[in-house]
């Protein structure tokens, strides 16, 4: 991608976070002391920002500089092979990200036979969405875990602690979370 069409891919991208969380061009500009035409500029595809003000623009609409510009050029077509069944577990490994009102993640859960993982709570509003591909994996609230089996599909919230238990065998699962826009602090 050239420099003229990642600022445009850059300027939509930040408008469209922008308007995602309601924000007017001036609050974005004021959050993130960036002067408002030089925001224009760059929503329109005319700046050359530079890292820091980059930088400050994400903080602003409360993300990770990364959130701000990893899908700016994102490849046609991405596989993600499994690996190999002798690699370390437990393993996780994000396979996507996907923005949009919200964001979601898309996982693969790997778990030695007998593995434990107790996770602390994500932001509130996350969910997680699970299925077992292989083995049998007890996953839940902490204190309210459920059985599964190959196929089954479990949703729940994960914004309290949660756990996931392998059975007897190795444990392969699909996880899908589901992430509430981050919401800027509104003057009052």
């Amino acid at each position: 991608m050239d420099g003229s069409n990642l600022q445009v891919a850059l300027g939509g991208r930040l408008r469209r976070l922008r308007e995602e969380r309601a924000m007017s061009a001036a609050e974005l500009a004021r959050a993130s002391g960036v002067a408002r035409a030089t925001l224009s500029k760059i929503e329109a595809g005319q700046g050359n920002p530079t890292l820091d003000t980059i930088g400050a623009l994400a903080a602003a609409l409360r993300l990770p500089l990364v959130d701000l510009v990893a899908e700016l050029a994102p490849p046609s077509v991405r596989l993600d092979r499994s690996p190999a069944p002798t690699e370390p577990t437990p393993s996780q490994h994000l396979l996507t990200r996907v923005g949009g009102s919200g964001m979601t993640e898309f996982w693969r859960l790997r778990l030695g036979p007998g593995e434990r993982l107790d996770r602390q709570p994500h932001a509130t509003g996350t969910t997680e969405h699970i299925t077992l591909i292989a083995g049998s994996l007890s996953t839940g609230p902490a204190d309210d875990l459920h059985d599964l089996a190959p196929g089954d599909f479990i949703s729940y919230r994960a914004d309290l602690p949660h756990s996931y238990v392998a059975g007897s065998a190795p444990v392969i699962a699909a996880v899908v979370m589901t992430y509430l826009p981050a919401l800027p602090d509104l003057p009052r």
